[in-house]
């Protein structure tokens, strides 16, 4: 895609429908893989980002977050913890890197900070904040910030909402999408979830969501944000990260286990003021 067709698309204006395509992306050596998904279009969810995390010389994961502001991504905690080092990479819808994406931001994590409390059973406090850059950064206009919600925030339950991610499953790239995917789910009620895995109690900080018609979701990856549009333009609000369950949503059209943005939000903003 061009340069000028991009930052149309990026800035809300209207294209005709010829001219709305997606970035030609890097095969990641998947064949046919959409992640059961809608490729989305360049510019339409600017928070997104990938993480490309290391640990020790053999072992590389991807997974998902959100970006927060000029300097941090929020992310869940079992993607980063026990890496060796992390890298952000945003502004992008592919997957894998090539020389030709001219519109993806890199940069090597100074440092990340994991949520006390976190359970790698019940996944409790799962969530971590991921430093990127000493100072704030000039991001491009295709590069946004997604908004925090408020404690006392409605949770949208029953309402729409919208997932992010490449497909991946156990961090992996086999079977992933080339490029950027989403899909429309529905935040459901606790008591669902509690159906769905009996250790999510209420005021733990995680809540579930589905496809509206049971459909598979495979869409989304560890850390993957979900959410809700709101005002003009690409502008959101973060109601989740995904947590656990993806298998299960993936294979079987289950729901999916979200930490809820709502329970963690004061605490992010903390991490966040403390740098």
């Amino acid at each position: 895609m061009k340069s000028s067709t991009l930052l149309l698309l990026v800035l809300g204006c209207v294209l005709p429908a010829a001219e709305i395509v997606a970035l030609h992306c890097n095969p990641s050596g998947s064949e046919n893989v959409t992640a059961n998904g809608r490729p989305a279009y360049a510019g339409q969810f600017p928070h997104h980002a990938l993480l490309v995390v290391r640990f020790g010389e053999e072992e590389t994961r991807h997974c998902s977050g959100a970006l927060v502001d000029e300097k941090h991504v929020v992310t869940v905690a079992q993607c980063v913890v026990g890496s060796s080092s992390v890298e952000v990479h945003l502004g992008s819808n592919c997957l894998l890197a090539d020389e030709s994406d001219k519109f993806r931001y890199v940069f090597t994590a100074v440092e990340f900070t994991v949520r006390d409390g976190y359970d790698t059973e019940t996944f409790v406090n799962d969530v971590a904040v991921v430093r990127f850059t000493d100072e704030a950064v000039r991001l491009p206009p295709w590069v946004k910030p997604v908004r925090l919600p408020e404690a006392d925030e409605d949770q949208y339950v029953g309402q729409e909402v919208v997932t992010s991610g490449y497909g991946l499953m156990d961090y992996g790239t086999d079977g992933a999408a080339d490029g950027l995917q989403y899909m429309r789910l529905v935040v459901l009620e606790l008591e669902a979830c509690q159906a769905e895995f009996d250790f999510v109690m209420p005021g733990t900080g995680r809540f579930c969501a589905q496809e509206a018609d049971h459909e598979r979701n495979c869409v989304s990856d560890v850390g993957s944000p979900l959410v809700r549009k709101e005002g003009r333009l690409q502008e959101y609000v973060l109601l989740g990260l995904t947590s656990f369950g993806q298998k299960f949503a993936c294979s079987q059209g289950n729901p999916g286990a979200l930490q809820e943005m709502r329970e963690h939000a004061t605490w992010v903003r903390d991490v966040l003021s403390m740098e």
